[in-house]
This record gives structure tokens, C-alpha cells and sequence, in this order.
């Protein structure tokens, strides 16, 4: 992963030496370094634009979708929903994943320029490893610290207060001190990285506290652009209906995160702070870019209701055109919704039997009077053999 890094951060550590050698000012030269970060990654920001105005396409038939398994909450509908969800995607060539690699890439890209902004001994001076470890350890002796775990921006802040001189002094006494180290730590203490803008008064390479000096500014600033960049580029940016059912979760998120850079502010140092504000100003500004190049459609009602019409009819055709035997099987029996909104996809469902017509009851005879029948000596017309419905006598043989 190192490997990765360095081959980014090599063609950047160029960039912030070309601005800090025409503005001889680390905190302008960071804000140039940041705004060309900004422009490299901009091809990343159009790809995940895209992405979502393509998802923002194809927001009527998702809703409409949505609508009509409204207020069904049991598993096999909400699974039934998220399929016809996914086959409307798989039809108009969307897939929900397209954007998750650029933003891979862009983290990738953005973590490993963190690493110039915090070295800068090493990319904006040029310092060796083993030169930055033989001067961590100078800082350490000096100090009497018994472990030294500052970062290079840090380095500078202590020397610093130290007096260069003196840090100068110890090295040689110091295990993997050699000559070309100690000419190269001198060549950097003589001119150190300029740290400072308004005539000195305030140290990028101090870390702020709660006193009240402009040191305090970068936490503070870093609240106020971290909030309302979140605000603004939630607005620039297109929230489906997943996420629009999460908002409890992302207002959440509106309050933490600048609270966390807020803390975070207070304990590095101040050109972190000051890097991380340039950040946040020019990622609102390229959301705003990007609304612009390619903005979001907007529907009619009479849009809306066409996109509810023509998922009425696809579905009505898959329908007809479905096997018989079609249905999600689950160890070989089909889950239905306990809603039975989809009981027409399963041709298979016995009939239910009908209720045969109950026939006539003839009224029953009183029980003290016994029922009289009566057989009619006449055949009955149309008949040979006696009346309809009774079987012909057999001769008698004892009346021979």
C-alpha cells in the first residue's frame, strides 16, 4: 500500500513545491495545493454526478413502485419490492454500485495527500527517512521525553521553541547520526518551512487552544464550513428513497461530524485545520459546478402519473407472459406476501371449491299422523307397466 502512495504523492510533493516556492507561505501554498487536488479529482466528481442523475432518471417509476407496496411491511413483500426495484434498474442499464468505485478512488487519492500536508520535511524539504529520525530523536533527547511521537509539522513547532542551534548541538552524539545527515538536517533548520502568515502572528505549526488568541479561529472554522458544507452539498446532491428514509440517521450525521473535526482541530496542528477548511469551501463550490453541468431532471404530475401507467403495463405483460409454474422458491415452497398482493404471480393456487346449492327439504310429517301414500291402480300415460318410477311386478307363480 506504501508503494501506492508514494507513486501519488510523488507528482504531488512537485505541485506543493512549485507554490511554495513562488509564494514562500506554507498556508497559500497549501490552499493552491488544495484547489489542484480538487481539479484532478473533478473527472471522479462528473462520473459520481452522472451516476446520480441517472438514479435521479428513473425516480418516478421507483416511486410508483414504492407506492404500491406502501404500508406492507412483511418480508416477502419489501423482497418482492426490492426485485421489481433491481429489474427496473437491470432494464434502463443502472447499476446502484457504479458510483462506489470512484469514491474508492478518490479515498485512495485523498488519503495519501494527507501525507504530504503532514510531511512536510519530507516532501516540501526533500528530507530522507533516516535524516527525519535522527532529528525525532534530537527532539526527543532535548525534551527528555521518554517516547516522541509528534508528526513533522510538529517537528517544526518544537525545534522551533527549541532553538535550532541546539538541536543541531546533540545530533552528532545521537546513533545513526552521519555527515551527509547532519548536512542535510542543517541545510532544512537554516530555512525552515515559513509557517507563519500575518506578520507572524499566528503559527500553522502550533496546535490550537481554548485561549483566546487566533490560533482558536482554525477549530471554530473548521466547525462552521464542516456544517454547512453538509448542508449544501446534501442539497447539490440527489437522495433517493432509501436515503430520504433515513434522515433521523443523517441529521445525526449533520451534528457529529463537525463536532468530531471540531475536537479533532484542537489536538493537531493548526495547517491540518486550515487545509482542511480550504477543503470544505472548495467542495461546496464544486457541487454547486457539477449541479450546474449536469442537473437533476424535473417531473410534471403528468410525468409522474405516465411513469405509474407504464410500470401498470409492463407488469400486467410480464404477467401474461410468466410460466405457470413461475414463483420464488424456497426450499421447495413458494413465499408469498402475507398481504396476498401477490397471489396473481402464482398460477398454481388450487380453486377455491364451490358451495353446492342446498336442495329442497320436503316438510316432514307431523309425528301423530303417519304419512299416507297412495299408488294409483291406473298405468300411468305414456308407461306399460304401472306408474313412473316403480318397477314392474313379476308374474306370480302361486296364483298358477
Amino acid at each position: 500500500m506504501q508503494g501506492l502512495f508514494d507513486l501519488i504523492n510523488i507528482p504531488f510533493s512537485w505541485v506543493i513545491r512549485f507554490f511554495y516556492g513562488l509564494t514562500d507561505n506554507y498556508m497559500i501554498a497549501l490552499l493552491f495545493f488544495a484547489i489542484v487536488v480538487k481539479l484532478v479529482l473533478f473527472p471522479i466528481g462528473i462520473k459520481t454526478q452522472k451516476n446520480m442523475v441517472k438514479q435521479a432518471s428513473l425516480r418516478p417509476k421507483e416511486m410508483a413502485i414504492r407506492a404500491k407496496y406502501a404500508g406492507r411491511t412483511d418480508q416477502a413483500t419489501q423482497q418482492k419490492m426490492q426485485n421489481e426495484i433491481m429489474t427496473l434498474y437491470q432494464n434502463e442499464n443502472y447499476n446502484p454500485a457504479g458510483g462506489c468505485l470512484p469514491m474508492i478512488l478518490q479515498l485512495i487519492v485523498i488519503w495519501a495527500i494527507y501525507q504530504i500536508v503532514y510531511g512536510p520535511l519530507t516532501y516540501l524539504c526533500g528530507m530522507s527517512a533516516e535524516a527525519v529520525s535522527v532529528l525525532k530523536e534530537g527532539i526527543k533527547v532535548l525534551t527528555e521525553a521518554e517516547t516522541y511521537t509528534g508528526n513533522q509539522i510538529q517537528m517544526l513547532h518544537d525545534i522551533a521553541v527549541l532553538g535550532a542551534q541546539k538541536v543541531l548541538e546533540v545530533l552528532p552524539t545521537l546513533e545513526g547520526y552521519t555527515a551527509d545527515i547532519g548536512t542535510l538536517i542543517e541545510e532544512v533548520l537554516q530555512n525552515p518551512p515559513n509557517m507563519t502568515v500575518f506578520g507572524g502572528k499566528l503559527d500553522l505549526s502550533a496546535t490550537p487552544t481554548v485561549a483566546f488568541n487566533l490560533l482558536l479561529l482554525v477549530p471554530v472554522l473548521n466547525l462552521v464550513t464542516t456544517w454547512a458544507s453538509t448542508k449544501i452539498t446534501r442539497k447539490f446532491s440527489y437522495q433517493s428513497p432509501d436515503q430520504q428514509q433515513m434522515n433521523s440517521s443523517m441529521k445525526m450525521m449533520e451534528i457529529t461530524m463537525p463536532l468530531m473535526i471540531f475536537w479533532m482541530a484542537f489536538n493537531l496542528p493548526a495547517a491540518l485545520g486550515v487545509y482542511w477548511i480550504f477543503q470544505n469551501v472548495l467542495g461546496v463550490l464544486q457541487s454547486f459546478i457539477l449541479s450546474k453541468m449536469y442537473p437533476y431532471p424535473k417531473f410534471t404530475d403528468e410525468e409522474l402519473k405516465e411513469a405509474v401507467k407504464s410500470i401498470n403495463q409492463g407488469q400486467k405483460k410480464d404477467k401474461k407472459s410468466a410460466p405457470a409454474s413461475s414463483g420464488n422458491a424456497n426450499n421447495g415452497q413458494k413465499k408469498r406476501s402475507l398481504h396476498h398482493i401477490d397471489d396473481e404471480d402464482y398460477a398454481d393456487v388450487p380453486a377455491q371449491p364451490t358451495k353446492k346449492k342446498k336442495s329442497a327439504e320436503l316438510p316432514e310429517a307431523p309425528a301423530d299422523e303417519p304419512a299416507e301414500t297412495t299408488v294409483s291402480d291406473k298405468p300411468a300415460e305414456g308407461t306399460e307397466n304401472g306408474p313412473v318410477g316403480f318397477a314392474p311386478l313379476k308374474d306370480d307363480k302361486r296364483s298358477k
